[in-house]
């Protein structure tokens, strides 16, 4: 049997098919309405006992906000009744988006209302994102499967040649370079001339006399 609350009033029942992160989103909806509702009884009562107040005492200022108080009550009362259908039907019909768009306009509302129906509205837009953006999922292994890795194996590398090392110790004699391959050292033997002037022998190739300097001849 129906009841005239519940075209007012949003269930407390969250469905059970509903993603974890929408699930958070009806739960911080739901109780936001409630909030609305208690805060438009609240602006009620303070808008009339302060024009009651006004009257009594012919305080013009205290009679207007007395009035002040009865139309906060009606803004945060509509607003209780429209996000029913706006956010919390939307939700539980899986209309993530469209509910997270309405629910900008409640939380600006909200302010009317101590600000409080406005935190519970950011987390129900931040609950609805999550919903709509999953994060990526990731398969696991099959059951029973069992991944092996292989051993390490360190790589083997080819061990480096270096030409034989030419350095000698520190003290010990230079080595001699070999001799010519087919001329001994004691074959290199040169053309020998004799000086006209001193008779003194001397190479051929040598232009002057050593011992005298007279040219050759």
């Amino acid at each position: 049997m129906s009841t005239p609350l519940e075209g007012i009033l949003a269930s407390s029942a969250v469905p059970p098919w509903l993603p974890r992160d929408a699930q958070e989103a009806r739960k911080f909806s739901y109780w936001a309405q409630i909030i609305f509702l208690l805060m438009a009884f609240i602006w009620f009562v303070i808008g009339i006992a302060t024009i009651a107040t006004g009257i009594a005492y012919g305080n013009a200022g205290g009679i207007a906000w007395g009035f002040f108080g009865l139309i906060m009550s009606v803004v945060c009362g509509l607003s209780g009744i429209f996000m029913k259908r706006s956010v919390i039907d939307e939700i539980d019909h899986g209309r993530f988006n469209d509910a997270r768009n309405a629910s900008v306009i409640w939380l600006i509302i909200g302010i009317v209302a101590f600000v409080l129906p406005t935190i519970l509205l950011i987390l129900v837009y931040m609950n609805l994102s999550s919903a709509m953006n999953p994060p990526p999922a990731y398969a696991p292994y099959p059951t029973g499967a069992a991944v092996a890795q292989q051993p390490y194996q360190p790589q083997q590398y080819p061990a480096a040649q270096y030409p034989p090392s030419q350095y000698q110790q520190p003290g010990a004699p230079p080595q001699a370079a070999p001799p010519a391959v087919g001329m001994p050292p004691e074959q290199h033997k040169y053309q020998m001339v004799k000086c006209k002037n001193c008779n003194v022998q001397f190479p051929a190739f040598m232009a002057n006399c050593p011992n005298c300097g007279a040219p050759r001849a």
